[in-house]
């Protein structure tokens, strides 16, 4: 078990909620959060990482430099930082570039010098509008719950696997 996680993209909605849960499971584990804040309202995590005991470290990925492999030495690495947006290739394409290739060879090479296993996450946008839209879901009080009835295959109430079709999704470019 690792001792030392590092999250990069750590104060987004994923990395923000995946590093308390983390913390939460295990008390013992130093979680460090590393972003740079440039996606909206991720600002407003920083005080809940704080009082879970997480330190946050600012830094842009893109930036090599910001990826101290002695300030950031961890034994696992956690990639939260992709951009997922379709619609931020088309607005700041470079951005997206830079981000997503860039900032994952720099965080491959922040891995390959700590000797820090990798866990990258990427896009969730990958299933078909009609399948998602087909799930059936149970209302709780506070939230929605998977139903454990499904209808179709690769969903549980555990969540999706990779048996869930993904047939009729399309990507689409327009042109004006």
């Amino acid at each position: 078990m690792p001792d030392r996680i590092l999250i990069v993209g750590g104060a987004g909605f994923i990395g923000s909620c995946l590093a308390i849960g983390l913390k939460k499971l295990h008390p013992e584990w130093q979680i460090i959060c590393l972003d740079n804040l440039r996606r909206r309202g991720s600002e407003l995590n920083l005080p809940r990482l704080k009082s879970c005991g997480i330190q946050f470290v600012y830094g842009d990925i893109r930036t090599a430099a910001d990826l101290d492999p002695v300030a950031l030495n961890a034994d696992c690495i956690i990639d939260c930082a992709a951009e997922p947006s379709v619609l931020a290739g088309f607005s700041s394409p470079q951005y997206v570039l830079q981000t997503n290739l860039l900032g994952t060879v720099n965080v491959l090479e922040l891995a390959r010098q700590t000797g820090a296993s990798l866990l990258f996450l990427s896009t969730s946008r990958v299933y078909p509008i009609a399948s998602v839209k087909s799930v059936k879901l149970l209302e709780l009080p506070n939230r929605f719950a998977i139903a454990p009835e499904q209808t179709l295959p690769g969903i549980s109430e555990f969540g999706i696997s990779e048996d869930f079709p993904l047939k009729g999704h399309r990507f689409a470019l327009r042109s004006n």
